[in-house]
């Protein structure tokens, strides 16, 4: 007879499978594609919730659920910014399921979190971020689209994006900060993480900036390059001070 813990890890391979295929059906209607989409994102939220209640702390003590949580992310952004050009949706379609894959190859056990996860502060601190992420992940997919049909339509959303994204990501910080204060004793660190964090918010801020400046209105292709680049920062801030800065408090 099947542990919660094996059906859990079955409804992730079942969201998995909803995100490849949402990706196979939307080349021919997009539009069905969304609605694949939704029901793999159902499961996968609920696989979540059901890790969260088997160890009765919020699902993001490990690696697996740090990269599942991060895909259901992206799923959830891919769905509220659904459009029907292929170019912008498969992309989101296509990370979600890597990461989902990806978070497949941890080990499936349910940990239990260590004493300094045990704050309101953890628990907010981390979903604002991943929501972040995928956000910018999207600002970045809308850039290249734009050099591809140069609509107008996108730098409107690739500044939404961006600007909702560097919100969030301020209440994830101070959020993280607090919770740096219980945790380690000071609120900014000089460590990989914080530091690539902080980097992250001032490109950000700086893109803010770069929209309101009145000389560079007409040079449309710089909102673009900063939500591409911004996304590069955005690998080496999640995957890469998680993995190969050994030193970081916040590596795996």
């Amino acid at each position: 007879m099947w542990d919660l813990q094996t059906i859990l890890i079955y409804a992730l391979f079942g969201a998995l499978g909803s995100y490849l295929l949402s990706a196979v059906v939307t080349l021919l209607r997009p539009a069905i594609g969304r609605y694949i989409l939704f029901v793999g994102a159902a499961i996968h939220f609920i696989a979540m919730v059901g890790r969260g209640i088997g160890i009765g702390f919020f699902p993001l003590t490990n690696k697996l659920e740090s990269f599942s949580a991060a895909s259901l992310a992206v799923a959830i952004v891919a769905l509220i910014t659904w459009r029907k050009n292929r170019l912008f949706t498969l992309p989101l379609l296509l990370l979600a399921a890597i990461s989902l894959y990806g978070a497949l190859h941890f080990p499936w056990e349910l940990s239990f979190p260590p004493p300094l996860m045990y704050t309101i502060w953890y628990p907010l601190h981390v979903p604002l971020s991943f929501f972040s992420y995928a956000l910018w992940a999207a600002a970045a997919v809308a850039g290249v689209c734009f050099f591809f049909d140069r609509e107008q339509s996108w730098l409107r959303l690739i500044d939404r994006l961006a600007l909702y994204g560097f919100g969030l990501w301020t209440l994830s910080m101070i959020c993280g900060g607090i919770w740096g204060v219980l945790a380690w004793g000071a609120y900014f660190m000089w460590d990989p993480k914080v530091i690539w964090s902080a980097i992250l918010w001032f490109h950000y801020a700086s893109f803010i900036h770069v929209r309101l400046t009145p000389s560079l209105h007409h040079r449309h292709w710089v909102r673009p390059v900063l939500a591409i680049l911004g996304f590069t920062f955005v690998f080496v801030a999640y995957v890469g001070t998680s993995f190969f800065f050994g030193r970081s408090s916040h590596a795996f």
